[in-house]
């Protein structure tokens, strides 16, 4: 496990893949365009899940990777739509009603909404892994939103599922830190891009090396 776990961090900087790395990087940097780079992730999970030793190509390709690209965003919205909104609540009460008085219930109920938001997130988070793996594999999005057919493909590989959903976290905590914490906000945004691509690369290659296929199935009593 370890060994798949350290190519998969591995891969997108390879020589062979620089090239993809950095045209989807670029393509990330830029809002609405960059779901071109979320559909080209798409393509490759959906290769991977698949079995599929083909290259995904970006030339005379942009329309359908667009197209993917936007599907698998509504898929993500769907999952996380609800923290998103909780913690908009959260930090709508800390800086406008509270009127940054310490000790305001505004204050108090804002600090709620965020620790609740940030639980509800991790949870989402969790089904969303295999959700956008059994979408992409069914080519369905009533499938990506079967938590029961989702809880079955985690029962398959609990230990190696928990391993790569905490790895998958700290991905995504560590690359929100770096962005917002320790640098400033002109390299933050140009080095955005860069960053936010290589996470999505290892995540869809984690997926792609632990996800089970159809081949193997558990089914649960319920």
């Amino acid at each position: 496990m370890r060994n798949k776990i350290i190519e998969s961090f591995k891969q997108p900087l390879y020589k062979k893949n620089l090239m993809d790395f950095f045209i989807g990087s670029i393509f990330m940097f830029f809002p609405i365009i960059n779901l071109i780079s979320l559909g080209y992730i798409a393509e490759k999970l959906k290769s991977g899940i698949n079995l599929e030793k083909k290259n995904i190509k970006w030339d005379e390709n942009f329309k359908n990777l667009f197209k993917s690209g936007f599907k698998l965003f509504i898929l993500i919205i769907g999952y996380l739509l609800i923290p998103f909104l909780f913690l908009f609540l959260g930090v709508f009460f800390i800086s406008i009603p509270s009127g940054g008085e310490i000790l305001s219930l505004f204050l108090f109920r804002g600090l709620v909404l965020i620790i609740f938001s940030t639980i509800i997130f991790l949870i989402s988070i969790y089904f969303l892994l295999f959700g956008i793996c059994i979408y992409l594999e069914e080519n369905s999005f009533k499938k990506g939103f079967d938590l029961k057919e989702i809880i079955e493909k985690i029962f398959l590989i609990p230990k190696e599922y928990t391993i790569i959903y905490f790895l998958i976290v700290g991905i995504l905590m560590s690359s929100i830190v770096i962005l917002t914490l320790l640098l400033n906000w002109v390299t933050g945004l140009l080095f955005s891009g860069f960053l936010l691509f290589y996470d999505l690369l290892v995540i869809s290659n984690l997926l792609i090396k632990f996800y089970p296929r159809k081949s193997v199935e558990v089914r649960l009593p319920f």
